[in-house]
């Protein structure tokens, strides 16, 4: 019995994605800190999709998680792995607190990174699977303010253009989603939902669950990158053509508190 497992998927566009992947009948093994509502989207799922559904309360902001997920999932036949988690500090960086900083890069980097290459490994074995890696816009410039976060989702990036690579000939596909700004609890955790201009406002974001269908599209049809919406294409990719000391000036801007 084959399974996808999901970090991060009790909320926002992690939740979303196992939804969509629960109507097409696959099982799931859902990871958050949250053992609530991981019971709860528990309940609800295998009622009303006829799913078997796994969870695991894990916080994959501390060292060695990522080992854990994977040992605790062995008997399963993993064909899914979605690195959904992640989190942003905002504010200067010299005035973040290090250890805030040590968990985000240790989520968003150390954690993807070791989960890639266990279930890699293990699909690779098998000559069958599927990853999906969220990254965000963000990884496309320098980002003032969100210095750590833009920097961590700029190695998302990379690293899993680069390990798609390494995986294809064993017929294990590798796609990262770049989204930009999501209407999700996001912006709360990192503390700037107050910010109101034409680029972060919550009238201008996306909705995770279209966000989260764009992604599982991508991974489906095995593209090895995919922004969702124009605008995002447009800002991600018009950076290439103008020097990286207006970017990161227009980014600084558009990050400010006003």
């Amino acid at each position: 019995m084959k399974y996808a497992i999901i970090t991060g998927a009790t909320s926002g566009i992690g939740y979303e994605m196992a939804k969509i992947l629960a109507k097409k009948n696959h099982n799931l093994i859902i990871v958050s800190r949250n053992k609530n509502k991981l019971e709860a989207i528990k309940t609800d799922f295998e009622t009303n999709f006829n799913i078997n559904v796994e969870y695991l309360a894990i916080d994959l902001s501390v060292p060695k998680a990522a080992k854990e997920v994977h040992d605790k999932t062995k008997i399963y036949d993993i064909e899914i792995l979605i690195n959904n988690s992640g989190f942003a500090n905002y504010g200067e960086h010299c005035k973040i607190n290090l250890q805030e900083n040590y968990k985000l890069l240790q989520l968003n980097i150390i954690a993807l990174t070791e989960l890639c290459a266990l279930f890699g490994a293990d699909m690779k074995d098998k000559k069958s699977g599927m990853i999906l890696n969220v990254a965000s816009t963000a990884a496309y410039q320098p980002t003032p303010y969100f210095a750590a976060y833009g920097a961590s989702k700029s190695y998302v990036l990379n690293f899993t253009e680069a390990l798609a690579k390494e995986l294809e000939e064993n017929n294990v596909s590798v796609t990262c989603l770049s989204p930009g700004a999501t209407d999700t609890s996001f912006f709360d955790v990192a503390k700037i939902s107050e910010i109101e201009n034409s680029q972060l406002r919550k009238s201008a974001r996306q909705s995770a669950k279209e966000v989260a269908e764009i992604g599982i599209n991508a991974m489906f049809n095995k593209k090895l990158s995919v922004i969702p919406g124009f605008k995002n294409n447009f800002l991600a990719f018009s950076n290439r053509f103008v020097p990286r000391s207006f970017v990161v000036s227009i980014s600084k801007k558009i990050m400010q508190k006003k």
